[in-house]
């Protein structure tokens, strides 16, 4: 309840924030309900147009709220819904309510959330339809590996191709998982899984008459031509894990070392199946991108943190506060540190 009602007052707090790509999803909405104008119209032609989820359910708000507050509130949703799944896939992959907890709060007040969640954009839900699909595939296709779940999964996995295409990154897991880990998943599912997301994709894709090609063209094209992404910068790569996660970074290292083998691989799946697009991707590093990782990331943070209250708890002259006075103080300096760096460029309330 305390994550969920903590992300409520974030995405409040910094709801509504535009950014350069904003006018595109306030266009397509308009276009959606048929009242763009024709420079509006040509929202069609841009790469947006792949990422349809949030402006169409923007559109029957549109009737009651503003475009800009219909697409606000829409990303609130996924904004709680994200936060809601970290708790819930972070406690059943560490298999601690205490880590769950940790790491919803977390991702509910990291910069990249602050900073793009409730903004009219499509970064926020991008991030929580990818804890929502790593949830369907890690805790109930593979533990319950059936035709119902396989469809199911593949659902969720295109409509979270629909709403950003980074959620690619969770097919790039499902492949890997299956052949790290081949007795726990048939191929035969993880073919309807891919059969099913693409085919949403693809088959909106070939409707707009826009395709993901053009979309990392478009990248290589960004602000001159040419690949400029973490191969040839890794200097501002690193940066971008710390402009992405702050204080979480250093507990998440330090549990890196002490997390059980099995939990371990896990964690790692998590981290290559992020760091293939990230390496991929043509534009330079930003932590909004590196924040893909936070499946894996959140979770150790949040061991780091329990462990670390561990040992402060019985330090002398630190006994002052349990181990869980500890956590709480650790997650208000992280939450204090994180609204701090956005207070000027992200802060807005809806009113």
């Amino acid at each position: 309840m305390v994550p969920l009602l903590l992300s409520l007052i974030e995405g409040l707090t910094h709801f509504g924030v535009l950014h350069g790509d904003s006018s595109g999803y306030l266009s397509m909405v308009k276009f959606f309900r048929g009242t763009a104008s024709p420079v509006e119209a040509q929202v069609v032609h841009w790469h947006g147009m792949l990422r349809p989820v949030v402006p169409l359910l923007a559109l029957p708000l549109s009737f009651v709220v503003g475009y800009r507050d219909a697409i606000g509130i829409v990303d609130l949703g996924f904004a709680l819904l994200g936060t809601a799944f970290t708790f819930l896939f972070a406690r059943r992959l560490v298999g601690s309510t205490e880590a769950g907890f940790v790491s919803a709060v977390l991702f509910a007040s990291a910069v990249p959330m602050l900073a793009y969640g409730t903004a009219i954009l499509t970064d926020g839900p991008g991030y929580a339809m990818v804890i929502v699909s790593l949830y369907c595939l890690l805790f109930v296709l593979e533990q319950k590996p059936n035709l119902q779940t396989a469809i199911l999964s593949g659902i969720v996995v295109g409509i979270g191709l629909l709403t950003k295409e980074t959620v690619a990154i969770i097919l790039v897991f499902l492949a890997i998982r299956y052949l790290l880990h081949r007795g726990k998943m048939r191929l035969g599912h993880v073919a309807i899984v891919f059969a099913i997301s693409l085919g949403l994709a693809l088959i909106w894709s070939y409707m707009v008459g826009f395709n993901y090609l053009m979309v990392y063209q478009g990248g290589l094209a960004f602000q001159g031509p040419g690949y400029k992404g973490a191969l040839i910068v890794p200097r501002a790569f690193a940066i971008s894990f710390v402009h992405a996660f702050y204080l979480a970074l250093p507990f998440a290292f330090l549990a890196f070392f002490t997390i059980d083998n099995d939990r371990f691989k896990t964690i790692v799946e998590l981290a290559l199946s992020a760091l293939t697009l990230l390496v991929l991707w043509p534009t330079s590093p930003e932590g909004r991108l590196t924040f893909l990782t936070f499946p894996a990331i959140l979770p150790l943070a949040a061991l780091g943190i329990g462990q670390s209250a561990e040992n402060l708890s019985g330090r002398p002259l630190l006994r002052v506060l349990n181990r869980r006075g500890w956590i709480i103080l650790i997650l208000i300096a992280a939450i204090i540190y994180t609204n701090y760096f956005t207070r000027r460029l992200y802060f807005r309330l809806p009113w």
